[in-house]
């Protein structure tokens, strides 16, 4: 590695973030020791953008991964030649995530639905209810109506007055709730019937008319939020006065619209297509290696891509189109559905020490996402480099697994075995 610290190398900086942008062009080149690190490179674009008063911290890519050593050093690993001109670009940094609060369950977290469409959290508990939370942090109603525990919950509908939420669990069943926020009252509205198995993952599509559910029977069912022919409506169970939320409530009982088998094994983690005009596509992934691309509007299982391990989690993201899973061989890997030739692994990334059960691409960029592991960890990574950006430590102490994550509204919210939901603002200003 040379130590010369006279040696010099032409850089072309540019960035896609156009309120950073140095002048009218698109890059500007410059001449720069190659000693130089990332914090040299950052005060240089300052000063580039007389960022004065209050400087801006930026990161730096090269080829796709990001500079954590000198100039020098970096050219010197990847082979670059320092007689050719290099390609920089220039991105804001990645603040560290803040810690903001957390919320106590009984026992472990499963599943987390976030504040986006009801400015409420919910989620489910291996002690067989789902709770409904403040963004403040304040327990607001417990849903009892699970025999076993809930694996998993998703939001249906609604705003900060009234919301519908679905949850699925080991006792087999899909319930779906209504609750009123200004009298604070809940009420089981419907059931889904016919897994043979854990429900593990549910999902709702982009239009809000229909969602999915996983099950360990290896089946994904489709239901309709609203009533149909198809279902037949009860009488409520007698309930005792702790779990009746509402006098002489009605239960619908709901059959799938379809019923899909294709995965050998349990199915562990669905997701519908969040690419707008694709609210027929679902994704799942299961324990038997595959991802699987499903038409829900004719009950077709269009493709598969297979791995080496057992899918745990499964998320779509609607800024750049790509699929993350987390795996039992502790890999994160990137996948491009719309991609008909290869259907194979785009990018596999690596640093957490165990299974990966929850993975999360961010809201608002196509290039950030996070991963939780039962090592104790969650990971913040943009895919532009092969290495996280942030590691958290998801518990006070001693070793316990993430389960669950979800990121809507700036807000990175985290729960499992810990018996906590933990939530850090990921605000990048």
């Amino acid at each position: 590695m040379s130590t010369d610290v006279t040696a010099q190398v032409q850089i072309r900086l540019s960035t896609r973030q156009s309120k950073y942008r140095i002048g009218t062009d698109e890059s500007v080149l410059l001449m720069v020791p190659t000693h130089l690190r990332r914090f040299n490179l950052s005060e240089i674009v300052n000063h580039l953008l007389n960022n004065n008063d209050k400087k801006v911290p930026f990161d730096f890519i090269i080829d796709g991964k990001f500079i954590r050593t000198s100039l020098q050093e970096y050219l010197d690993k990847y082979n670059i030649s320092a007689e050719n001109t290099v390609d920089v670009e220039y991105v804001l940094s990645s603040v560290p995530p803040k810690p903001t609060g957390a919320m106590d369950h009984e026992d472990w977290v499963s599943c987390i639905a976030g504040p986006a469409l009801t400015s409420s959290i919910a989620t489910s508990c291996y002690d067989g209810n789902v709770r409904l939370w403040s963004l403040t942090g304040s327990c607001i109603a417990v849903l009892k109506k699970h025999e076993r525990s809930v694996k998993s919950v998703a939001w249906l509908s609604g705003n900060a007055d009234h919301s519908r939420l679905i949850s699925g669990g080991e006792d087999q069943s899909v319930y779906g709730w209504d609750y009123d926020a200004k009298s604070n009252k809940t009420r089981v509205s419907f059931e889904c019937v016919g897994h043979k198995g854990s429900v593990d993952g549910l999902a709702v599509n982009q239009s809000r008319t229909q969602f999915a559910s996983a099950s360990f029977d290896s089946t994904i069912k489709l239901w309709n939020v609203d009533s149909t022919d198809e279902e037949s409506s009860q009488a409520n169970e007698t309930m005792g006065s702790k779990r009746k939320r509402l006098e002489d409530a009605v239960i619908t009982r709901k059959i799938p619209v379809l019923s899909m088998e294709a995965h050998v094994g349990p199915v562990t983690s669905i997701c519908f297509s969040k690419t707008e005009g694709s609210d027929n596509t679902l994704y799942s992934g299961g324990s038997d290696h595959t991802v699987r691309i499903w038409d829900m509007e004719k009950g077709r299982n269009l493709h598969s891509m297979g791995c080496e391990k057992v899918i745990l989690a499964l998320d779509h993201s609607k800024n750049s189109g790509l699929i993350v899973t987390g795996h039992t061989d502790n890999f994160i890997r990137l996948w491009d559905p719309r991609d008909q030739t290869g259907l194979v692994v785009k990018m596999k990334l690596t640093s957490h020490k165990n299974w990966v059960p929850a993975v999360t691409w961010s809201p608002t960029s196509p290039y950030t996402l996070a991963s939780g592991g039962y090592d104790s960890t969650i990971k913040v990574w943009d895919i532009r480099s092969t290495t996280p950006l942030h590691t958290l430590s998801a518990v006070n102490e001693g070793k316990k697994k993430v389960l669950a994550l979800a990121w809507e509204d700036g807000l990175l919210f985290s729960g499992g075995e810990e018996g906590k939901v933990r939530v850090h603002d990921m605000q990048t200003e």
